[in-house]
């Protein structure tokens, strides 16, 4: 599934910020401090509330007060609006719409004022909606699951709920058997971050029975331990080595060892003389883990629908990042990639249509794509995108004219 569209009402420094993604890779790009990590945690925000519960999101982020956008007239509603749809003809022709607003109440209270998520299935490809499912609650906690097909026949509704509890959504929890609005859910829920950085490998890591890496990677030993048990793991692996010889000639594999209660990686690399010389993590540079790190989340199994990895470029030796733009190329056959960076050496490699601007004016952040003049310029060759980054810097594409000359 691929995440197409993303609207952002009033969270954190996000007034309103409306992002098309590309399907394959994205990359936002924006000095620090313009609002990349924000417009990050709107889909972090959305996945933690689908996976576990809106409770255990606004909490995680210190309420709802914390979340709202800050400015003189506060406002008391986020909201959000994901468009989502199939990602390969292979798959059944499905989309979908999913729709959140959430509003304050009091000073810590919050209430949600709407929900409705939508699926479309188009079965034969002819862009025609054979089957529509749609479930909408309102502000007073009432919602109903509605059934459309391609007939005369009326719609169908197949459940209502009343008084539903205002600080609950309902995508993704199951009803009669069924999971309200599934392929919305599914796809949230496959969404995976990636803030991997070496202080966390350097440590003992605690046997993990999740082989799905974490967003922080403490279970990377655990994710490798499993990958090598089975065909796909170990092939996985295996370009994974592949990626890290291209920088590094020497490496050759990382092993897993027990120490106590502990599993600890062991990095292998080859001598002058034939050799082998074997390093902890505690050893390596943090370059050389970060890199591993990046590498090992994206070639993770299962794939997630989207892997988010903010500024790739920290720690990593600038020619190395040309091994991972060609990384982050190959897995989005599979896995729709998003990229925040400021590096202008990784945006190099990189389309113009694939690039997202960052900025920030008075507080308020926008997303735009690349200004059509430089658009233009690049794709005539006048000038690179690395040119333009380190020049005059990249432009949103509502930037004056006359800002540019």
């Amino acid at each position: 599934m691929l995440l197409k569209n993303l609207k952002v009402q009033h969270y954190k420094s996000l007034d309103s910020v409306d992002v098309t993604f590309s399907p394959d890779v994205t990359v936002i790009v924006g000095p620090n401090g313009v609002g990349k990590s924000n417009f990050v945690d709107v889909l972090r925000f959305l996945r933690d509330a689908v996976t576990e519960d809106l409770e255990h999101a606004v909490t995680k982020r210190e309420g709802i007060q914390r979340i709202l956008q800050t400015y003189k007239t506060k406002p008391y509603k986020i909201g959000f609006q994901l468009e989502i749809g199939s990602a390969t003809d292979i798959e059944l022709n499905n989309f979908g719409n999913y729709q959140l607003q959430i509003r304050s109440v009091g000073s810590s209270d919050y209430a949600v004022e709407l929900e409705k998520v939508s699926v479309h299935t188009d079965e034969f490809g002819l862009g025609v909606v054979t089957y529509s499912s749609i479930f909408e609650r309102d502000k007073q906690g009432n919602g109903q699951r509605i059934v459309t097909g391609n007939t005369n026949k009326p719609p169908k509704v197949v459940f209502d709920f009343k008084g539903i509890a205002s600080d609950q959504i309902y995508v993704g929890l199951k009803h009669e058997g069924e999971t309200i609005g599934s392929f919305v859910a599914h796809t949230i829920r496959a969404l995976s971050f990636c803030t991997i950085y070496p202080n966390t490998l350097k440590k003992p890591a605690i046997p993990d029975r999740d082989t799905s890496l974490k967003e922080s990677g403490d279970n990377w030993a655990s994710v490798i331990k499993a990958m090598k048990r089975s065909p796909k793991g170990r092939e996985a692996l295996e370009r994974i080595f592949e990626a890290m010889q291209t920088v590094i000639p020497s490496f050759q594999e990382v092993t897993i060892k027990t120490v106590g209660s502990y599993l600890v990686p062991w990095f292998h690399f080859s001598n002058e003389d034939g050799t082998t010389s074997t390093f902890d993590p505690v050893q390596l540079s943090d370059g050389t883990l970060r890199l591993f790190g990046m590498l090992l989340a994206a070639y993770q199994l299962p794939r997630p629908s989207l892997l988010v990895i903010e500024e790739p470029e920290q720690t990593i030796y600038p020619g190395a990042l040309g091994v991972l733009a060609d990384v982050f190329k190959e897995i989005s056959k599979t896995t729709q990639v998003l990229i925040t960076t400021h590096s202008p050496h990784l945006v190099q490699c990189f389309a113009p249509e694939q690039v997202r601007v960052a900025t920030m004016k008075d507080g308020i952040t926008q997303i735009r794509p690349i200004h059509p003049m430089q658009m233009e310029a690049v794709k005539e060759g006048l000038l690179s995108l690395e040119e333009f980054m380190t020049g005059e810097g990249l432009r949103p594409d509502d930037a004056p004219e006359e800002s540019l000359a």
